[in-house]
């Protein structure tokens, strides 16, 4: 069946990922990783027995019986992503609370912020460390020029994924020229004067876009306090829906263990089938892809024991999920996975300062870009950077929206044996675009809500 999940970012920035995968007994790599394609055992799997959903003449082929996966071929990894999901997770005032967050709508706000940035100044260094190993500007643009038309090609038989973002301007304000050629020609993305001094109306076609591009799942992007006061509002949309390409037929009602002396009663999905997987001692936890149609995969981190959220929280790093994805073997596996969906919001403000991004919420902000004329010039700061993000995982499939919304104001005023992977206590996901190794969507689910 299909998943779906939607995730909404406010930054005025937007985004939503859903992914799947699978793996073939691939081994750790060393610094430098190794090349080559792994093919799922189609052979082991017994399609003909399954009912199968009726596809559009153009899309049925053999390509929807071969799913390829290796890990992201990188010898530098995406340390940050992984940062800002653990400094989420451990920021959290209740640690029973669902999370989720899109990292790649978070950086890819801010390389845009990085655009509007005077070169080589603080602003612009401190924005730039945050994407992965790319270390200038040009580099920068290439990366999320090639990314967007990565997503938009390899995701157009099989899934939904839209990625979307627009500038909204009070209409005294004028972007430079080239800051606006930058963003349409590298990021797809448009500026658009509105007047804020009304801000009801300017929230209202604010929140139109939104509702447009997320197909009407995200539909309160903004508020009129979020315009009011502002000159700028940067927003970024990302809207997934994928179809799972192994699907779940199996049903029924059990007890999921938020703590050893918690639980409740929820949906569970199941189905024995064919997955990469891979049980990891290091970090204490299983961990599965479940592949959707595509080159998206959702990949679930389950400890070994209950509370084991906890110690999981506190050492996830980024290297330790590359070993165990490369790591992972191709085995059958009988999978029990809770039904969940859940919203999620949140300032990113101290989290980004605390990963050392503090210059574009100070007064020495440097962000020439965005602005031209005396008014306004060298007098634009980040007063804070939101998101909203959702997700709904189910038997027919997972939706996924985001949004992140960046509120600029004025700074002067203001094997053969089957594996058993049963998801019945807390855990941490994430949903991976595999063709360039980004991570759309990630959290950790501890009262599923079916």
């Amino acid at each position: 069946m299909y998943t779906m999940a939607k995730v909404i970012i406010l930054l005025m920035m937007t985004t939503m990922i859903a992914a799947t995968a699978t793996a073939n007994g691939n081994s750790i790599p060393t610094l430098t990783t190794p090349t080559g394609v792994f093919e799922t055992r189609t052979d082991k799997i017994p399609i003909a027995a399954l009912p199968t959903p009726a596809l559009p003449a153009a899309s049925a082929s053999s390509y929807d019986d071969l799913d390829t996966f290796v890990p992201f071929r990188s010898d530098s990894h995406d340390n940050f992503s992984w940062q800002l999901l653990k400094s989420v997770l451990l920021s959290e005032t209740s640690k029973q609370n669902n999370v989720i967050i899109s990292p790649f709508s978070i950086k890819l706000v801010l390389a845009l912020l990085s655009e509007a940035a005077g070169t080589n100044t603080a602003t612009q260094t401190e924005l730039i460390s945050t994407q992965t190993d790319i270390r200038s500007a040009n580099n920068v643009r290439e990366f999320y020029r090639k990314t967007l038309n990565s997503f938009k090609k390899e995701n157009q038989m099989h899934n939904i994924l839209s990625v979307r973002t627009k500038l909204y301007t009070d209409n005294f304000i004028e972007p430079q020229q080239k800051f606006s050629a930058t963003l349409k020609h590298f990021y797809d993305s448009e500026i658009e004067s509105l007047d804020f001094s009304n801000a009801p109306a300017a929230a209202y076609a604010i929140n139109a876009w939104a509702t447009n591009v997320t197909d009407g799942r995200l539909s309160n992007l903004v508020t009129p306090e979020n315009v009011q006061n502002k000159v700028m509002l940067l927003t970024n949309l990302i809207y997934f829906k994928g179809l799972w390409r192994r699907q779940f037929y199996n049903s029924y009602e059990g007890a999921f263990f938020r703590t050893k002396d918690s639980q409740d009663r929820v949906q569970y999905m199941e189905q024995t089938d064919f997955f990469y997987y891979h049980n990891s001692d290091k970090m204490k936890a299983q961990i599965l892809r479940l592949p959707y149609k595509g080159k998206n995969s959702l990949f679930i981190v389950l400890p070994h024991t209950v509370d084991g959220i906890y110690e999981l929280v506190h050492t996830l790093e980024n290297d330790d999920v590359k070993s165990a994805q490369w790591a992972m073997e191709e085995v059958k596996v009988k999978v029990t996975l809770p039904k969940f969906h859940f919203d999620y919001n949140r300032s990113f403000r101290e989290t980004l300062q605390e990963l050392g991004v503090r210059e574009i919420f100070e007064d020495t902000a440097s962000l020439p870009g965005l602005s031209r004329g005396a008014d306004v010039a060298g007098k634009v700061k980040v007063s804070n950077i939101l998101q909203k993000a959702g997700i709904d995982v189910n038997e027919q499939g997972t939706e996924a929206f985001a949004a992140t919304v960046v509120e600029i104001e004025n700074k002067f005023g203001g094997t053969l044996t089957i594996e058993e992977f049963n998801v019945n206590r807390p855990f941490v996901f994430f949903i991976e675009e595999e063709a360039t190794g980004n991570i759309l969507f990630a959290g950790k689910v501890h009262q599923p809500i079916s």
